[in-house]
């Protein structure tokens, strides 16, 4: 369980693109992590704007 907390914690900095930069990717992981960022500014940028929709159809 201990090597999943730090795990755990970058995940979610990152996806929601907070990157408080305490723990930084190596290697090919980097890669995955930019990813996992830019798919966490999608998610939150799509379901605001669904819910904006929502709103004004109300």
């Amino acid at each position: 369980m201990a090597v999943i907390d730090p795990i755990f914690y970058f995940s979610l900095t990152t996806i929601t693109t907070l990157g408080l930069g305490s723990a930084e990717p190596t290697g090919d992981l980097r890669m995955i992590a930019g990813i996992e960022s830019a798919t966490g500014f999608l998610l939150i940028s799509c379901s605001a704007s669904k819910l904006f929709t929502r709103m004004n159809n109300v």
